[in-house]
């Protein structure tokens, strides 16, 4: 189908994307319970990503370098609607207000924390959780959520887990389906669901496809996903993957494996990168940023493939090991550039301290910061006029 099919979903294109997780430095892979999860996307942390008081303003500057969509890892229960958070609750709402601001879509997640939870048969639990996480995203209204973009259902469900399943996946999306119903959204106001599945699994010419195809047989077999108008699959579903090959397979996956299974499915690549490795073909900071570009070229909107997300904003050396902790485009430079405080009546960590940390733009950021302006700048100047068109040839040349 059509882009123009899915509700919303043109809004969203070409998604410029960054997988944004703003940690602090002090954390770790058994976060300490001022940390109890990675979702630092809220009121409570909002010294990383926010701009006042003196904020580091991570938000602002993905903008300004042409960031368009978020990906986030985790998003915890809010509290009510007019309730202060409770026990390991937190506040999204002044986050989306500054997404929003800044002409950012946010890619909301239902975790693999979630999935797993259903999986153990704690399936009333998650879906309590989830009409509360839809609540707050369309902010008590039946219209489209400003800040919000999309809906991913876990990660990777295809990787063979034995704690979740394509089973839990569908039946995150029915538990949000139905949320959204019994919050009376229109259709033409929900926004789109995706479910990010891997680029290493089954047929080698084509990864993902037969985990996308599972998926589809599983959504389509959901009598609660078959309202009389459209199918879920067709009217809401959007493909995405995890690829971290290089641009040359990257153009093929797009041009040619893809849509020779799936013709008429929008899809776009949900994380993609490059670790830095000693004796790897990207050994250094600068061979990343090098590769990383020729994945960018390779992954221009066209047809029915949106765009990608860069992972990730930020080496997670505080949280991660090996291979994992050099994605980032930044890195921390050692030194907090002031001090955030948790909320005295916070459960848990009240009255902690986090460090809002100094960043360094490694080589990464650079490049990424260079295409992307110039990629909005050429998204952009499809709406002006031949006047406006020619005003900007020498600034187009300039990013070019």
């Amino acid at each position: 189908m059509p882009i123009s099919a899915i509700a919303n979903l043109e809004d969203l294109v070409p998604i410029r994307g960054v997988s944004y997780a703003p940690v602090p430095s002090d954390s770790a892979s058994r976060p300490p319970e001022k940390y109890f999860d990675t979702d630092f996307t809220n009121e409570t942390f909002s010294l990383l990503w926010g701009s006042i008081n003196n904020g580091r303003g991570d938000i602002k500057n993905l903008s300004d370098i042409g960031v368009n969509f978020l990906r986030l890892h985790h998003w915890s229960v809010p509290p009510a609607p007019g309730y202060e958070p409770e026990e390991k609750q937190r506040n999204h709402l002044p986050f989306l207000r500054e997404c929003s601001k800044r002409d950012i879509k946010v890619l909301v997640p239902i975790s693999n924390q979630f999935l797993r939870q259903i999986h153990r048969g704690k399936g009333e639990e998650v879906k309590a959780a989830i009409l509360a996480i839809v609540t707050e995203v369309y902010n008590r209204q039946t219209s489209t959520p400003a800040g919000a973009g999309m809906w991913a259902i876990g990660n990777e469900f295809d990787q063979g887990s034995p704690v979740f399943d394509v089973g839990d996946v569908v039946m995150a999306i029915e538990y949000l389906d139905e949320a959204e119903t019994v919050l009376g959204i229109l259709a033409e106001n929900r926004l789109p669901v995706t479910a990010p599945i891997s680029f290493d699994r089954y047929a080698p010419r084509a990864p993902g496809v037969v985990a996308l195809q599972n998926l589809k047989r599983a959504i389509n077999a959901n009598a609660a996903l078959k309202p009389a108008a459209a199918n879920f699959w067709d009217s809401r579903f959007v493909a995405s993957v995890n690829p971290f090959d290089d641009g040359r397979h990257l153009k093929a996956y797009i041009n040619k494996a893809f849509p020779k299974y799936f013709p008429d499915l929008p899809f776009f690549f949900h994380e993609t990168g490059a670790p830095i490795q000693a004796g790897s073909a990207v050994a250094t900071p600068i061979d990343q940023a090098s590769f990383v570009k020729g994945q960018l070229e390779a992954t221009t909107h066209r047809a029915n493939f949106l765009g990608r997300c860069i992972f990730q904003f930020l080496n997670q050396t505080a949280m991660k090991s090996w291979s994992e902790t050099t994605f980032g485009m930044t890195q921390y430079s050692g030194t907090p550039i002031t001090m955030g405080k948790i909320s005295s009546n916070y459960e848990p960590g009240g009255g902690e301290l986090y460090p809002v940390d100094a960043l360094t733009e490694k080589p990464l950021f650079n490049m990424v910061r260079d295409f992307y302006l110039a990629e909005a700048f050429l998204a952009d100047e499809d709406t002006l006029t031949p006047a406006q068109t020619a005003e900007g040839t020498e600034d187009r040349a300039g990013l070019l």
